[in-house]
């Protein structure tokens, strides 16, 4: 069974826009690795570990009174969301719960990979490992033959199955009827027919419900055939390499295997090409569109001049953050803009992140790539 997964771009960009007046966001994320907590026992004990850390964190710090009061009811509401058995649970490798009373969050989200558990108290979501799974966008996954087809949509990690339909493809030869030239040609135009509406179906989802690559599976002789049905809008998003699937015999699970390595390699196709994009605008200095190295990427997020944010998996550095503009810097004690008293910030690469997603940018984690240790683990491309 595929794992769910609850993120999306949208979700994202919606947790970037939330900060709470005092550091009373609770951000859970709570592993929930087949491998070790299959049973519902073992998701207990992870759940009350981690609970009660969260509990000792919330004790410990001196607080106000206000502060203190949300972060109990927020723990409490905590226990109440994460059952060890409850349908949250199931079919999910991850959980992360985002809680604040003083905002009135309450978000939930199921993960396909598993995570780290721990307990993040702030005054805003921690996003981090959200965006550090680096998913593409929605994708699409069809399966055609000269009679059916089935539509599946998702991420990289997980297909829904969206639809699937038959169509009537025959032709009669009987003694004394159609000659084979004439009953060919019928199977040929029902096939033709059948395609035609395979592709149709295809733009009314990029429509209703867009994704931004399409993966189609099908044989070979009907590979040239499937592609002049398709609309140009979706034909430009087609995936130029062809999956080979038994359409009859293929569940979601297999259908989502063969088309990981795909993914995959568009996925590293896309970070070699903003790498290269980075590394051309970076050696013309005067073009001034790229940015290198912390303090320069987070003057052009203030600026709102990132197209594109790229990051090593796990950096983070200490900086400052205006409350009340989002300014932000490596230091300081007042905003240059509105002399606001500046607050610490721990990691403020997260705060970078939320600050790249309310402005739409691209947000690109690197794991396992040298590329940008020279330039300090943290890059962007601009737009100006």
């Amino acid at each position: 069974m595929s794992a769910f997964n609850d993120l999306s771009d949208a979700v994202l960009r919606e947790l970037a826009e939330i900060r709470a007046p005092q550091e009373t966001v609770m951000s859970i994320y709570l592993d929930l690795d087949p491998a070790e907590f299959a049973t519902a026992p073992a998701r207990q004990t992870e759940i009350d570990s981690l609970l009660d850390a969260a509990h000792r964190e919330i004790e410990s710090a001196e607080r106000g009174h206000d502060e203190l009061m949300a972060l109990r009811a927020g723990l409490a509401r905590a226990r109440e969301l994460l059952p060890p058995s409850g349908s949250l649970a199931q079919g999910a490798h991850a959980l992360v719960a985002f809680i604040c009373e003083q905002v009135q969050l309450e978000r939930v989200l199921r993960l396909p990979h598993p995570v780290s558990s721990t307990v993040i108290i702030s005054d805003a979501p921690f996003i981090a490992p959200l965006q550090e799974q680096g998913p593409l966008g929605p994708v699409c996954v069809a399966l055609v033959d000269e009679r059916s087809a089935r539509i599946l949509r998702g991420s990289s990690e997980r297909l829904i199955e969206l639809m699937s339909f038959g169509d009537d493809v025959h032709g009669r030869h009987e003694q004394g009827g159609w000659s084979q030239a004439r009953y060919q040609r019928s199977i040929s135009n029902d096939v033709e027919a059948h395609l035609g509406h395979f592709g149709r179906m295809l733009h009314d989802l990029l429509k209703v419900a867009p994704f931004e690559r399409l993966l189609i599976a099908c044989t070979e002789p009907l590979w040239p055939r499937v592609i002049a049905k398709l609309h140009a809008d979706v034909r430009a998003l087609l995936h130029d390499e062809r999956i080979s699937l038994d359409l009859s015999d293929a569940g979601v699970m297999d259908v989502e295997r063969a088309a990981a390595p795909l993914l995959a390699a568009e996925q590293r196709e896309r970070e070699d090409l903003l790498l290269a994009q980075l590394r051309e605008r970076a050696a013309r200095e005067q073009d001034g569109r790229a940015a290198s190295g912390l303090p320069a990427v987070l003057q052009a997020l203030v600026e709102r001049r990132v197209q594109a944010l790229l990051y090593d998996v796990g950096y983070d550095a200490a900086g400052v953050e205006c409350e009340r503009c989002h300014w932000l810097g490596t230091d300081g004690d007042r905003c240059p803009f509105d002399g606001s008293e500046l607050r610490r910030r721990k990691n403020v690469v997260e705060s970078a992140l939320h600050l790249a997603s309310r402005q739409s940018a691209a947000i690109l984690p690197l794991r396992d790539r040298p590329e940008l240790g020279p330039l300090g683990h943290i890059a962007a491309t601009l737009h100006f």
